[in-house]
């Protein structure tokens, strides 16, 4: 009989290659009706300029310095580190690692490589993941809102939902922004609002309490308006870098489309890969792009053929230079994926407890740890 960590694993494992199967077959189902379409998509693939693939992977290394340039700002309560020497390494690790572990493990994977090597709380860098995702969200959703509300030829149907639309996202970078500069009362208000939302399971609920308070912890001495504006500026900078590979991709297919529509693909890659999915997203990427280009009647063997090039010329990349850095780690795969696991279950755990345990103090999680120290 397997341990519950072990079950878990698999389970997510089963869970992500089912929804990955879905998505794709749901993705080629009109496709696959034409009895031409495997020569279509190959007719595709014969036409495209692969002259795109060197500025894509300018592009994208740029993206990643300026990820981990980012989250060098997001570490200053734990420390001053160098961007390329000590935080490139383990964000290209991370990366490398959620491209082949499921449940977004590549995450936890980084938070320990990184704090090993450095010698730091692993909490406190845990915290700065959290907050990533915060400004990741706000970035992405006001991209996605500007892309839907200012593109055109949408049916007027679909132009009003997208005005809903914006507005909602609106409320969420207007949210990010009172989390970042009320830290504490935002925390307080949300746990208040939570537990009166009987439409959400209370394990859901003490889980989205947990990260909000991880990401309080790291929020204690960013509370600079300079360096507030300098990481929010540098979030919309990348995923504006993301949007440019979109429209990269799908240049080199012949879909003709306006950047807004990349921003509109963007958003939804970005909160479909949210869904846990096998590792790399296979499936959920080539789902969201023929969602979205389907509206604005590009050819469906274009869009997949687009689709899997923007995915794999991330994908290939990504995954050999953080498995190069790995190997200078000198640490064991099964090592990291256990550590991995296991800080993903405690995390869990922890969420499960709240609600249940007396809260813990708000002064305690809003203040960074003055034991964290770095060794040299």
């Amino acid at each position: 009989m397997g341990t519950p960590l072990h079950r878990n694993r698999w389970l997510h494992l089963v869970a992500g290659i089912t929804v990955s199967v879905g998505c794709l077959l749901w993705a080629t189902w009109d496709l696959l009706q034409d009895d031409d379409a495997l020569s279509r998509i190959g007719d595709a693939f014969s036409r495209a300029d692969y002259r795109s693939l060197l500025p894509i992977w300018v592009v994208l290394a740029v993206f990643y310095l300026l990820k981990a340039w980012r989250w060098r700002w997001l570490l200053r309560p734990v420390g001053d580190f160098h961007t390329v020497r000590e935080l490139i390494p383990p964000t290209m690790i991370g990366f490398a690692f959620n491209n082949l572990l499921p449940a977004h493990l590549g995450d936890f994977v980084r938070v320990y490589v990184f704090a090993r090597k450095v010698q730091v709380s692993a909490t406190a860098v845990l915290s700065t993941v959290v907050l990533e995702r915060v400004f990741d969200i706000a970035a992405i959703l006001l991209l996605m809102g500007i892309g839907l509300v200012f593109v055109p030829g949408l049916d007027p149907a679909v132009h009003r939902a997208a005005w809903a639309f914006a507005g909602g996202a609106g409320g969420v970078v207007v949210a990010a922004v009172l989390y970042v500069m009320w830290t504490r009362p935002f925390v307080a208000l949300a746990e208040a609002l939570l537990a009166r939302l009987p439409l959400i399971p209370p394990r859901l609920q003490s889980k989205l309490v947990t990260m909000l308070e991880a990401g309080a912890a790291g929020l204690a001495a960013l509370k600079s308006p300079v360096l507030l504006a300098g990481i929010g500026a540098s979030s919309l900078g990348q995923w504006l870098l993301n949007g440019t590979l979109i429209y990269l991709s799908l240049w080199s297919f012949n879909v003709a489309v306006s950047p807004l529509v990349a921003c509109i693909v963007l958003g939804v890659v970005a909160l479909g890969v949210a869904v846990p999915s096998s590792p790399g997203y296979f499936g959920v990427i080539q789902f969201c792009f023929m969602a979205v280009l389907k509206l604005f009647g590009a050819d469906e063997a274009d869009v997949f053929a687009a689709s899997v090039y923007y995915h794999l010329s991330q994908y290939i990349p990504v995954t050999l230079v953080g498995l190069y850095y790995f190997n200078t780690t000198g640490l064991k795969f099964s090592e990291v994926e256990a550590a991995a696991e296991a800080r993903n279950e405690g995390l869990a755990a922890e969420s499960a407890t709240v609600g249940s345990t007396p809260p813990k103090s708000l002064a305690s999680i809003s203040t960074p740890a003055a034991s964290v120290t770095r060794t040299e």
